[in-house]
C-alpha cells in the first residue's frame, strides 16, 4: 500500500467516526456555546492584545472540538489544555503587562506553575482580592479544579499509560472520550469566565451586563455575580 492508500484509509475512518459523532447535536451545540461565550466576553475587553488572546481561546476551543469529532482523541485534549493555559495566560497578563510583552515578542513563554501560583497566580487569593475581593473566598475552589483538570489533560499530552487505554492506537469511535472530553470542556471555559469576570469587573456597565447574560446563568451559585448582574 503506497502512503496516499494508507493516508485516504486513514481518513475514511475518521469521516465514519465524524459521521457518528455529529448525532450528539445536544452535546455539540453545548460545546458551540461554550466556547462562544468566551469570543462574547471577549468583545467587552479594551485592550487589544488582551481581546485578541481571548479570541485565539475560543477559536482554539472550536479547534479542539473539530478535532474531537474526527476521532482524533489525544489531539483534541492537548488543544485543550492549550485553550485553558492561553485563557489563565490572557487574564495574567493583563496584571502583568511586561510578561505580556515578552511573551508577544517571543522572549517569554507561557508557564503553568505561574499561572497557578498559590501566592500571586490568576487564582490566587491576592489576585482575586485585588480585582473583586467580595470573591476571594471562592477562588480557592476554582484553584483546585484548575490544577486537577490540567494535570487530567497532561495525562494525555505525555502519553501516560492509561490514555493509551482508553484512546486506543487506531482511529475508533468512542462515546466515553466524548463525554470526557465534554466534562473538561466545561470546567475549562468556566473557570476562565470565572477568573476573567473578577479581572474585569470594573468593565462591567449595565450595557455590557446585557451582552454577557450568560455569566448569571453560569453562576447562578454564586451570589457576588447574581448580585453585580443585578439578580437575587
Amino acid at each position: 500500500m503506497n502512503v496516499s492508500e494508507y493516508l485516504s484509509g486513514l481518513n475514511n475512518e475518521s469521516q465514519e467516526i465524524f459521521r457518528q459523532s455529529i448525532n450528539f447535536k445536544e452535546k455539540l451545540g453545548f460545546l458551540h456555546n461554550s466556547a462562544s461565550h468566551i469570543y462574547e466576553f471577549s468583545e467587552i475587553i479594551s485592550d487589544e492584545q488582551e481581546k485578541q488572546m481571548l479570541e485565539t481561546v475560543s477559536a482554539q476551543l472550536e479547534s479542539a472540538t473539530y478535532t474531537l469529532t474526527l476521532g482524533l482523541y489525544r489531539q483534541a485534549f492537548s488543544s485543550l489544555r492549550l485553550a485553558f493555559e492561553l485563557g489563565l495566560a490572557t487574564v495574567y497578563f493583563s496584571a502583568y503587562k511586561l510578561d505580556m510583552q515578552e511573551w508577544f515578542i517571543g522572549k517569554n513563554d507561557i508557564k503553568w506553575s505561574k499561572l497557578i501560583n498559590e501566592e500571586d497566580g490568576v487564582l490566587s487569593k491576592r489576585f482575586v482580592e485585588a480585582f473583586f475581593k467580595e470573591c476571594v473566598d471562592r477562588v480557592e475552589v476554582y484553584h483546585s479544579q484548575a490544577k486537577k483538570t490540567y494535570r487530567n489533560l497532561s495525562e494525555f499530552v505525555h502519553g501516560n499509560h492509561q490514555t493509551w487505554h482508553e484512546d486506543g492506537i487506531k482511529l475508533t469511535y468512542d462515546s466515553q472520550m466524548i463525554d470526557l472530553y465534554l466534562t473538561h470542556h466545561e470546567n475549562i471555559v468556566k473557570i476562565i469566565l470565572f477568573i476573567a469576570v473578577c479581572r474585569y469587573k470594573i468593565l462591567l456597565t449595565e450595557e455590557v451586563k446585557e451582552d454577557l447574560h450568560f455569566i448569571p446563568e453560569i453562576f447562578n451559585h454564586i451570589t457576588e455575580f447574581r448580585v453585580i448582574f443585578g439578580q437575587s
